[in-house]
């Protein structure tokens, strides 16, 4: 079963192919650098130091140095094991009468130190040649398709699960960052303007009926700042539910104004009609002036009415649209705070496992309860 095979089967998804790859080759990074010694030793490889190869070492690139050997003759000498200097101290390999880090066939010394060109290098004293090379044990640090393989060469085979396990946890981390970077957006429609009435132009004894608008002022600000800044999908919900109910309160209160005005406009029409009567016919100007005045409050209440009802249909029909956008977001808010609980809880699941691993390797036994100490049957 190829390593895509087996991180699919543990996220429950579909994979990012080049990303996961990547992921590998760093995950066999890590898992060797915490390795125990006799694991280590399986991701080693030889590197041969001779005048053909280069007397030096560019650890660009290489891992560890595990070892270094050197032959100590021509013709029928031994792989003699190289010993480390400070590198302050390596061109004292070369004087025979510095007697700590003199390097000899038989007493070899190795370095590692920045060259010329500023790379990495390490250093086998007394320099090698083709007839007495060294060589290098070092980590190599493996390349992995995770479509195409199963096992990783030069790697221990007890420690490529973990390599399956790593990766899978990053994909999950990335899943979670796709899954705030795609929360759906809240557009809502422009609230309607309530309505500017017309007033009379004669004045009678009397209060004519005026109608107050209520005000609300939704913060839909918050929800975003709730969303994109603090990542609390909760709080946002929570602010969301708070708007729809301050716009159900507005449709509830604009109904209630236009009671109370239709209620004071009958009042006042009634008190109208008797002012009309009780007119004196003499006092045409009077009677004119009333006269003028009923039909521009009858002008008044049919135009006043008449906006009034057209708000209230448009009032009805803005919060009929934000609730049901209202309810959208919200389902698709809670979708989206489940599938992320699940990669959260699923990534700390193989966390566990990744980490409880190395606990392993290295001989670390979990702490066993202690047995109460057995009487003794007398």
């Amino acid at each position: 079963m190829s390593f895509s095979t087996q991180i699919t089967d543990l996220v429950g998804g579909t994979i990012d192919q080049t990303a996961c790859d990547q992921w590998a080759a760093d995950a066999c990074k890590e898992i060797i650098h915490q390795l125990p010694a006799k694991l280590k030793a399986k991701c080693a490889t030889i590197s041969i130091i001779n005048a053909t190869n280069g007397t030096t070492l560019d650890l660009d690139g290489k891992g560890e140095i595990l070892s270094i050997t050197r032959l100590s003759a021509d013709s029928g000498g031994y792989y003699k094991p190289c010993r480390e200097i400070p590198a302050m101290y390596g061109d004292l390999a070369n004087d025979s009468t510095d007697l700590n880090y003199y390097a000899t066939a038989s007493d070899p010394v190795y370095y590692i130190t920045s060259n010329t060109s500023s790379a990495v290098t390490l250093f086998v004293k007394p320099t090698t040649t083709d007839a007495q090379p060294a060589n290098a044990y070092h980590i190599t640090y493996p390349t992995v398709d995770v479509d195409s393989v199963s096992i990783i060469a030069n790697f221990p085979d007890e420690a490529e699960y973990l390599v399956v396990l790593y990766t899978a946890i990053r994909q999950l981390l990335q899943y979670q960052t796709d899954q705030h970077s795609s929360l759906p957006s809240l557009t809502l429609p422009v609230a309607p303007s309530p309505p500017s009435l017309s007033a009379q132009t004669v004045t009678i004894s009397g209060q004519a009926p005026t109608f107050t608008a209520p005000v609300v002022s939704p913060d839909f600000s918050q929800v975003n700042t709730y969303i994109d800044t603090d990542e609390d999908i909760e709080l946002a919900s929570s602010k969301l539910q708070e708007i729809a109910t301050q716009l159900n309160e507005y449709s509830s209160n604009i109904q209630k104004e236009q009671i109370q005005f239709n209620k004071e406009n009958v009042e006042y029409q009634a008190q109208l009609q008797i002012a009309i009567q009780n007119a004196q016919l003499s006092q045409s100007d009077d009677s004119q002036k009333l006269q003028k005045y009923s039909a521009e409050i009858t002008s008044y209440q049919q135009d006043n009415q008449s906006k009034i009802a057209k708000f209230n249909a448009d009032l009805q029909s803005y919060t009929s649209e934000v609730s049901s956008k209202l309810q959208d977001y919200t389902s698709k808010i809670q979708k989206a705070m489940t599938d992320y609980g699940w990669m959260e809880s699923r990534a700390k699941l193989l966390m566990a496992k990744y980490e409880g691993a190395f606990v392993a390797m290295a001989g670390i036994q979990p702490k066993q309860q202690q047995a109460a100490p057995q009487q003794v049957r007398r």
